[in-house]
């Protein structure tokens, strides 16, 4: 065991070696990431021709957009998974670059040393389907030998990996019957339609995961599609490893019989009529397929029970809301697609503090050590911002600029100027069936996924649908400029195009900022707004109803409980305390009201990025001993030391990289290194520890204003002596 240890060690240490040495590469020159861009833009646009001129794209891009659908399907279903989306995207290109291959080169090296052809009986409905459903395992069980989070999956992550890998397959499997099957029937009728039984392949939108197999005419068994049955016996897998210590190794006996019933499946629909009856007689006695489908769905459901039954065993460890006794996937759907519909500004807080809560609770629970080094970026993670394409402007420009044309040279009566161009577009848009509209909605998204994660890729598709729908409005504004001039249409215009279908655009995050001050200023002449419940830099209130107020940290304080020692007046109107840290025995300086304490090195230190370390000397061993590590790991390993100096040091570059990018952020929104501005973000701190119980210590959010913007404000606070003490404090930037 020992050596097969070594072994994967030693395969995983040497092409994370390799792509280490990839990233230094493209670190040092950078020209090769932006030799990248620009193949990919250019593979785009020939990606986007050829829809127009060959036909086989075309038939490649209906063939994607349904495979997209089937795992979209999955991705909603498994709500407890952990694992992003461009992970599992990974896994249908290992389906169709990886399966695919070795599935055809093993059934055709069994061909060539036993003979036959690939259309005989025994190839097309035995040897071919238990190599398919062995085959669409490998990536996973490559994942599982390979990867340090493995021991911390949960039983939705299992299923999703499974449904992706057999999306891939069955993509390619199904691009090649749609390229092959060019016959007469096949034009009139579709391409997996026979003249003894009718359609074969069902691709239903209104189904749950379509792509099963069955005969139209007078059906008698089906099987449903590689997605399903690889899903299934993933989880199975997963169920079994999950329950090993308790019911002993005789549990995979259980993937083992999901295994066998999705081959039995398989090949007796692939050998309808040509194989012995008792294949059929098994096959009737498990539903002739059609209680495949039902059983996996009760096993999904059952495993999604067991894994949020385990995460509220250890939810005192987790950052929960504080509405939210219990963890549950409902509360948790309802929030995520409230944010997206209602307020995309929080859809991203949400999504990430669920997705790393989730994670986080799965290392605690199910982590082994190789997975619990991954708690802390876990933790750090849970943050997630939110990116979309600035280029997408003028994609839209481009297509508003061809409807334009399109007017003109249709109506020839010289009215195809720039603002016409969006009225062009609104009215063909509007000329569209809400089907039509929903199949160039979800084209936008599918496409986006080549570039982006899915939910990017969704803030995209719903930008290019608002755009194209308001561009009369658009147009009004070119037309007639003037009414920029009125701060309210200023204001509704940016908020109401733009700013609610992009969000955390920088530009336009300014836009909105200059012309809400611009609008308050005039009201407050007028007199007819009323002033401000919360002081300007004074945190909200914790209403308990937005991820805002969520916890996501364990405690991890920075500096050591303190003891009160002596009492002095610092500067303006600010108290300051020495006091005595009892585990160091040093003195340190604290801010206080006489309820509240906030180290003084909390912010002229560590916010400032004059944490006491010596970067270049710390970058530069940090790089020779990993250099060691890689080079000649035995004299590496030699001494114990040096693997807890990597940690070390690494430890201290992090605290250096964050104090310093605290830096930045507190100078990007007017906040530079002065006594004035430091004592404002103490009075700050202070203002927010008013507001501090025992309940709420975990990551309490409020919002820092500079000169020249604003700052989300989380802070971990520890109760000493029953006054809030300031642990840590992170920053986060916000359009808002």
């Amino acid at each position: 065991m020992n050596t097969i240890w070594a072994i994967r060690t030693g395969i995983r240490d040497f092409f994370e070696t390799i792509y280490g040495i990839c990233q230094a590469w493209i670190v040092k020159y950078p020209f090769i990431k932006t030799a990248y861009t620009i193949f990919s833009w250019l593979s785009l646009i020939m990606f986007v021709l050829s829809l127009l001129f060959v036909k086989g794209s075309r038939t490649m891009l209906v063939q994607y957009l349904w495979s997209f659908y089937v795992l979209l399907q999955f991705w909603f279903l498994c709500r407890s998974k952990t694992m992003p989306w461009k992970q599992i995207v990974l896994f249908v290109l290992a389906g169709v670059f990886i399966v695919v291959p070795f599935t055809t080169l093993m059934v055709n090296a069994l061909h060539a040393f036993f003979g036959g052809k690939t259309s005989d009986t025994w190839s097309i409905a035995v040897i071919t389907p238990i190599f398919e459903e062995l085959w669409k395992l490998l990536p996973l069980f490559l994942f599982l030998l390979f990867s340090r989070r493995a021991s911390a999956l949960s039983l939705s992550d299992y299923t999703l990996i499974g449904a992706a890998t057999g999306v891939g397959f069955q993509l390619m499997e199904e691009l090649s019957r749609r390229w092959l099957n060019s016959g007469i029937l096949a034009k009139k009728f579709g391409y997996s339609f026979t003249m003894l039984g009718g359609e074969t392949i069902h691709w239903d939108f209104f189904s749950l995961f379509p792509g099963r197999f069955e005969e139209s005419l007078f059906p008698s068994l089906m099987t449903v599609g590689h997605p399903v049955h690889t899903a299934m016996i993933a989880l199975a897998c997963g169920i079994a490893y999950r329950l090993r210590s308790r019911l002993t190794n005789w549990v995979f006996l259980f993937p083992a019989i999901i295994f066998l019933w999705s081959i039995l499946d398989h090949a007796a629909y692939n050998g309808q009529h040509k194989l012995p009856g008792w294949v059929f007689r098994l096959s009737d006695w498990t539903g002739s397929g059609y209680k495949t489908q039902p059983a996996f769905l009760l096993m999904l459901a059952a495993s999604l029970i067991a894994d949020y039954w385990s995460l509220n065993k250890v939810r005192q460890r987790l950052p929960r809301l504080p509405n939210e006794p219990v963890l549950n996937p409902f509360s948790e759907l309802w929030n995520m697609i409230s944010a997206l519909f209602l307020d995309r500004g929080k859809f991203g807080y949400w999504l990430g503090f669920y997705r790393g809560r989730l994670e986080l609770g799965f290392n605690l629970l199910y982590g082994n050590e190789e997975a619990a080094g991954r708690q802390e970026h876990v933790r750090e993670r849970m943050k997630v911002l939110y990116r979309v394409l600035t280029g997408l402007a003028a994609v839209l420009l481009v297509a508003a600029l061809f409807a334009g044309m399109d007017a003109y040279y249709s109506g020839g009566d010289g009215t195809a100027c720039f603002a016409c161009m969006f009225d062009s577009l609104q009215n063909w848009w509007d000329r569209l069936e809400w089907y039509e509209q929903g199949a160039i909605v979800l084209g936008a998204l599918a496409l986006s996924l080549l570039f982006v994660g899915f939910w990017p890729a969704v803030g995209i598709a719903l930008t290019a649908s608002g755009i194209a729908g308001s561009g009369h409005e658009i147009a009004g504004y070119i037309r007639n400029p003037k009414k920029l001039l009125t701060p309210e249409n200023a204001l509704a215009m940016a908020t109401g195009i733009i700013l609610s279908r992009i969000p955390f655009g920088r530009a336009l995050g300014w836009l909105g900022k200059k012309g809400r001050r611009y609008v308050r200023k005039l009201l407050d002449k007028l007199g007819s707004r009323k002033p401000d419940v919360d002081v300007p830099g004074k945190p909200p209130k914790n209403d308990g109803r937005g991820p805002d107020n969520h916890r996501d940290d364990p405690q991890k304080p920075d500096d050591d409980t303190p003891n009160k020692d002596n009492v002095d007046e610092g500067t303006g109107d600010l108290r300051t305390e020495e006091v005595i840290a009892p585990q160091s025995g040093k003195a340190i300086k604290v801010y206080t009201d006489g309820d509240t304490i906030i180290p003084v090195d909390k912010i002229e230190k560590y916010l400032r990025g004059k944490v006491n370390v010596n970067i270049q000397e710390v970058t530069n061993e940090l790089r020779e001993l990993k250099k060691l590590k890689q080079t000649q790991r035995k004299v590496f390993d030699a001494d114990p030391h040096n693997a807890e100096q990597i940690k070390r040091l690494e430890k201290m570059k992090h605290n250096f990289d964050r104090s310093d990018d605290m830096r930045q952020k507190l100078e990007s929104v007017g906040l530079s290194d002065t006594i004035e501005n430091n004592q404002s973000i103490a009075k700050h701190l202070l203002e927010v520890g008013k507001q501090i119980r025992p309940e709420n210590t975990l990551d309490f959010p409020s919002v820092l204003e500079g000169p020249n913007g604003k700052l989300k404000v989380l802070t971990t606070w520890k109760m000493v002596d029953g006054q809030p003490y300031l642990s840590t404090i992170k920053l986060i930037p916000t359009t808002i």
